[in-house]
């Protein structure tokens, strides 16, 4: 705020008392780079009275009241001679009490420092500042009511205690004022972009990785044709007739509901150890496995090139009655469930 001055808060500077009331005065000596003022308060007078102030104006120089919420602290540094215990003030509008016409009626609140020929660093944290009683009396407050409104700031000042000497000249620098805190808008404003942000890097991540799915759905379906086909395996059919009868019987009767392995060996005329044996030997499967690989095979084919399947419809076509089971046994083979490869394996967009 000062030396260099904001644009965003215009102020003018003030004093108190204006003219000497009795011996007690001030006088500005220098408002360019360091404020300087001198102030002498009278032995006489129980409670002599001075100070330095900065008040809000509007550009035609109307004394108004500004938001400060987002700020947490003012700081200043600060020279007296003779050492000295000055008080900051706060002079804020009250709804009940406040007329911007009479400035005597401004709220009040104050904390103490001390000062002394040395340049100090003051840091003040608005949330000490209390309205003192004298004040809340005058106008018949409370005395537990000494909080005010920091949205409805009007001014500071740098005023006199009552430990300040007594008819004794006294000589205050001041300088480097400065607002201190993180403005609200910008902080707001940083999580609203670091959101977007956010999802739009989620938003990435999940179409990079239905992409990759993608491709690796359709890579999976082309490798797990051959199965349907049992003359695409690596099958001699005039040296082994038992295991071409095997692949050639449950290519044929996969979708069969019923079938077992019981089943297949009553039609084969092959025991059962036989055939888990053969299919281990050919593909490293049992029965019930390569039964499940063939129809969820086959499933999958028709989800890839049928864009009106049903789910229910095809589970059935190929030996499933119970369609939760279907579901459950295509997501553990290809990592989702049918409806979503259907969605996913037929959009041409996502295609790698």
């Amino acid at each position: 705020m000062f030396p260099a001055r904001d644009t965003e808060f215009l102020w003018m500077s003030a004093i108190e008392p204006k003219k000497p009331v009795t011996q007690t005065m001030l006088t500005v000596e220098n408002e360019v780079g360091t404020i300087e003022y001198d102030f002498f308060l009278d032995p006489v007078e129980p409670f002599p009275y001075t100070h330095f102030s900065m008040y809000f104006v509007d550009p035609i120089q109307s004394f108004i009241q500004v938001d400060l919420t987002r700020y947490s602290k003012i700081s200043f540094k600060i020279q007296c001679d003779p050492k000295n215990v000055l008080l900051f003030v706060l002079f804020s509008f009250d709804d009940k009490v406040t007329d911007l016409k009479n400035m005597a009626t401004r709220r009040v609140s104050s904390t103490a420092f001390s000062c002394d020929k040395h340049w100090s660093d003051i840091n003040i944290d608005f949330d000490s500042l209390d309205t003192p009683h004298w004040w809340l009396g005058r106008y018949g407050f409370e005395f537990s009511d000494t909080s005010y409104k920091l949205n409805k700031t009007m001014g500071f000042a740098w005023v006199n205690s009552l430990q300040s000497p007594i008819n004794t000249p006294s000589h205050v620098k001041l300088t480097d004022i400065k607002l201190q805190g993180a403005d609200s808008r910008f902080f707001y404003g940083a999580i609203a972009l670091s959101l977007i942000l956010w999802i739009l890097f989620v938003i990435w991540q999940f179409r990079r990785y239905v992409i990759v799915l993608t491709a690796e759905l359709k890579e999976k379906v082309r490798q797990d044709q051959p199965l349907i086909a049992y003359a695409k395996l690596t099958i001699e059919p005039q040296r082994d007739k038992e295991k071409t009868g095997l692949f050639r019987y449950m290519a044929t009767e996969y979708a069969n509901p019923d079938l077992s392995l019981e089943l297949a060996a009553a039609a084969l005329g092959i025991n059962r150890t036989k055939i888990n044996d053969i299919l281990k030997d050919e593909l490293g499967l049992t029965f019930s496995t390569y039964l499940n690989k063939l129809r969820l095979t086959e499933a999958a084919r028709l989800l890839s090139e049928n864009e009106e399947a049903n789910v229910s419809e095809i589970a059935y076509s190929v030996g499933y009655n119970n369609v939760s089971y279907f579901s459950k046994l295509f997501k553990q083979e290809y990592g989702c469930v049918p409806k979503t490869f259907k969605n996913l394996y037929q959009n041409k967009d996502d295609a790698v």
